[in-house]
C-alpha cells in the first residue's frame, strides 16, 4: 500500500530504533518540518535532500560511510522490524549494487515520500500537502 515511500521510511526510521510506532510517524512528520530552511513555507527538493542527507552520519551507526543492514542494532525486534526497510532503501538507492548505500549514492537518489508529498508537482510541499502527508504518516505510525 505505500510502496511510494520506501527509501524515506528506512531513511527516517534509522532515529526510530527505540521508538514505539507513534512517535516513528511524528518523527516522519518533524523531518519535513525542520526541512523548511529558507523559512518561505514551502520545501522544495533541494531543501528536503539537504535536510535527509544531513541525517546521514546518524544513520551510519557504524561509521563506514554508508548505509547498510550493518548499521541496525543488534537488537533482534529492532533488526527484524526495520531490515527490509533498509533492504528497499539499498534497492532503490544503491549505484553500484554493492548492499550499501553511500552518501553520494543517497544525495542521488529517489525521494519517493518527497514525491507522494508535492501532490501538485510543482516541485515544493506547501502547507497544506505538508498537513496531507503530516496525516497520511500519523496514520503509518500509530494507525489512528
Amino acid at each position: 500500500m505505500f510502496k511510494f515511500i520506501p527509501l524515506g521510511l528506512a531513511t527516517l526510521a534509522m532515529f526510530a530504533i527505540a521508538t514505539p510506532a507513534a512517535a516513528q510517524g511524528s518523527r516522519l512528520a518533524a523531518a519535513f518540518d525542520g526541512a523548511d530552511t529558507n523559512g518561505d513555507g514551502l520545501i522544495n527538493r533541494a531543501e528536503f535532500s539537504a535536510s535527509r542527507l544531513a541525517r546521514f552520519d546518524k544513520m551510519d551507526r557504524n561509521g563506514d560511510g554508508a548505509i547498510s543492514r550493518a548499521d541496525l542494532p543488534r537488537m533482534k525486534r529492532a533488526a527484524d522490524k526495520l531490515g527490509p526497510l533498509i533492504d528497499m532503501m539499498v534497492g532503490q538507492s544503491d549505484a553500484d549494487h554493492d548492499g550499501r548505500v553511500t552518501r553520494a549514492e543517497m544525495a542521488n537518489g529517489p525521494m519517493p515520500i518527497f514525491d507522494r508529498a508535492d501532490a501538485n508537482r510543482d516541485g515544493s510541499v506547501d502547507k497544506n500537502e505538508l498537513a496531507a502527508i503530516r496525516e497520511m504518516l500519523g496514520k503509518m505510525g500509530g494507525g489512528r
